[in-house]
């Protein structure tokens, strides 16, 4: 029924009614050398609405006016095929069945039959070639010159599908003034061949040089089996060219639009060596659908990405908590833009604040409860000790403390690899946070503790820095040419933070794998050269030294903790992340409450963190690293890497 309120429905199967009879007719004139008698004709007229009839049939079996013939192909084809060949058949029977074939002429129900094949295949053909036309084709012969002129010359990496689509879509989408050029061949077996025309002209290798040659402006990347390194060593290679790089994202970024309308440029994250996540999405929402969540820090990064995905996910009630108004206002408005029955409620409050904290939960009474509110800016809690203890120590305490007052369902902390082996206030406080999470694990609450580096983008992240650096025209401020982070994008860390809350049964500590290590130097190049800049000559990068509570690298592994496999190979579990002397742990805490109230002493404060983390080595470190002689080999560091305006 659909299909009888399309107008082309209509358009394609007039069509078809007049190539059908013009066939038929045809086939009798080829047969009778244009001499139709008056039997012939009479003939003719008496078989053509039960031929039409039959063949139209067939045609509608076989799908042929369901199809978007402007995207046909072999297989549309084929179907033409058998719908011709079925159809004729079908008549053949008919004829000998009323008429035992008396006065028909057996060569014109094949001729019949071929030129139904050859006239219906040929107009959906012609429909396809009219919607595929491009630059080569119909317009070549006005406007070929200028077109070439003034369109931008565009190299593809890739010869697959996803490559020969993006070409077809280049071409059909005149808006892109895109021509290209030619192909590259990343497996280097097809080399000097060509694909619509277009040659392929090289492997990787050569990509710096056909830019050079051949003018080019832009590289699509359209292979989907290149590796992160893969991109940045071309990235690396063009150097100086003045080329603009644009990829085709995964499938699932390009569900709703075409290949061409998906190209986007390159971003720091298509450059970590990183596997594509994938989330049991049935366990998540059988822990949140319809329950109750809390969010702390919902204005935040984490937090409001935290509030989007558990939004997916229709929960009965979401509650936002936040001090900051302005960021809890902007999650808020856009949660409630989006469709669905999940109620929104944002709270304006404080972690901090034991009153506050039990009127919100007695009030909505969250089932889940997402702890992502910390300070977290790692030099500026150097000299605010006791605020970092009062936030994320005191705060994480008694957001616990309530949470299990009141029965929550779980309890999920979001920690960082700073707590391990911590050299700075920030990190050890987080340490002390997972701590009071794991110590009050039990009593029909379960506390999980889920700990990760750092997330691209996020509040405070090196990522929105470099990039004010860079457009201001630099110099990229790096620490130290040595410093390396763990990274991850942050809708990856909330999906397996979520995945991590689903499966925790109480007290785990899980570690969400990071991948490799990224230098942090690698990164400042990498993003001065997706700004079409070239490091070191473009935008300078200087070194800067370790700032106060930084180390070179992190870890994600406590010492003496074991580490176990979980059904997710992103997710991973510490066996002894709980080794230490709870008494201890609720004496510390009396003493940061009485530091907070009667003092303001931040070396007694840090000196019951030192006690409390034996791992502990503010200042040490990091003045070390920055001493003199290590300063001094910096800058013979720097002076390798410029010289003049090229880079060694």
């Amino acid at each position: 029924m659909r299909l009888l309120l399309k107008r082309n429905f209509w358009i394609i199967l007039l069509l078809d009614l007049l190539l059908l009879s013009s066939c038929y007719y045809l086939a009798y004139w080829l047969r009778f050398d244009g001499a139709l008698a008056p039997a012939v004709r009479k003939m003719i007229m008496s078989t053509i609405l039960p031929l039409l009839g039959i063949k139209i049939t067939c045609f509608v079996f076989f799908d042929l006016y369901n199809g978007m013939w402007r995207y046909a192909g072999i297989k549309d084809l084929v179907n033409v095929i058998k719908a011709s060949v079925s159809g004729s058949s079908l008549f053949v029977v008919y004829l000998a069945t009323l008429y035992h074939f008396s006065g028909i002429s057996r060569g014109v129900l094949l001729a019949d039959a071929v030129l139904t094949i050859v006239f219906i295949g040929g107009i959906r053909l012609m429909i396809r070639l009219y919607y595929q036309r491009d630059e080569y084709f119909f317009n070549d012969i006005i406007f070929w010159r200028k077109h070439r002129k003034e369109s931008t010359k565009v190299l593809i990496i890739g010869t697959g599908y996803l490559a020969v689509s993006l070409l077809r879509e280049v071409r059909d989408q005149r808006k892109l003034n895109y021509r290209v050029v030619g192909f590259v061949d990343p497996s280097q077996k097809n080399k000097g061949m060509k694909i619509h025309g277009v040659p392929i002209l090289g492997a990787l290798e050569d990509i710096p040089q056909l830019v050079r040659y051949f003018g080019i402006e832009n590289i699509l990347i359209a292979d989907p089996g290149l590796k992160p390194k893969d991109i940045a060593d071309i990235i690396e290679s063009c150097d100086g060219l003045g080329v603009r790089f644009k990829v085709i994202p995964s499938l699932s970024e390009m569900i709703v639009n075409d290949v061409a309308d998906n190209l986007r440029d390159i971003k720091v994250e298509d450059l970590l060596e990183r596997e594509q996540i994938f989330l049991d999405m049935q366990l998540v929402r059988a822990e949140i659908e319809n329950r109750t969540v809390l969010i702390t820090g919902a204005g935040g990064s984490i937090g409001s990405e935290l509030a989007r995905q558990i939004h997916a996910f229709n929960p009965k009630r979401l509650v936002l908590l936040d001090n900051a108004e302005t960021p809890l206002y902007q999650i808020d408005i856009e949660l409630r833009s989006r469709k669905g029955e999940t109620e929104v409620i944002p709270c304006i409050g404080d972690i901090r604040s034991r009153r506050g904290l039990d009127r919100i939960f007695y009030k909505y009474k969250p089932q889940f409860v997402y702890h992502a509110a910390a300070y977290k800016h790692v030099p500026m809690m150097e000299l605010s000790p006791l605020d970092a203890v009062n936030n994320n120590i005191i705060g994480t305490f008694k957001l616990a403390s309530v949470a299990g007052k009141h029965h929550v369902s779980k309890f999920v902390l979001i920690s960082t690899d700073k707590a391990v082996r911590p050299t700075s206030i920030m990190g050890a406080t987080k340490r002390i946070a997972e701590m009071v999470v794991q110590s009050l694990n039990g009593n029909g609450t379960r506390f999980v503790v889920v700990r990760f580096g750092n997330v691209l983008g996020s509040n405070g992240s090196v990522v929105p820095l470099f990039q004010k650096q860079i457009a201001s025209g630099g110099p990229v401020t790096v620490t130290h040419p040595e410093v390396t982070r763990y990274f991850m994008t942050i809708s990856e860390a909330v999906m397996l933070v979520l995945q991590a809350g689903s499966i925790g049964k109480g007290g785990e500590l899980f570690l969400l794998d990071m991948g490799e290590p990224v230098k942090i130097l690698d990164l400042a190049r990498n993003m001065i050269r997706l700004a079409g800049r070239v490091p070191d000559r473009d935008i300078k990068i200087e070194f800067i030294g370790l700032r106060p509570g930084e180390k070179l690298y992190e870890e994600l592994l406590i010492e003496g903790e074991g580490i176990l496999d979980t059904s997710y190979n992103k997710i991973k579990v510490c066996n002894n992340a709980n080794g230490f002397d709870e008494k201890m742990l609720f004496e510390a805490i009396e003493q940061f409450n009485l530091l907070l109230k009667d003092s303001r002493d931040n070396e007694a404060v840090v000196d019951v963190m030192r006690r409390l983390v034996p791992a502990f080595q503010q200042d040490i470190y990091v003045q070390k690293i920055n001493a003199p002689e290590e300063r001094a080999r910096l800058g013979t560091y720097e002076k390798r890497f410029h010289i003049g305006d090229t880079v060694h």
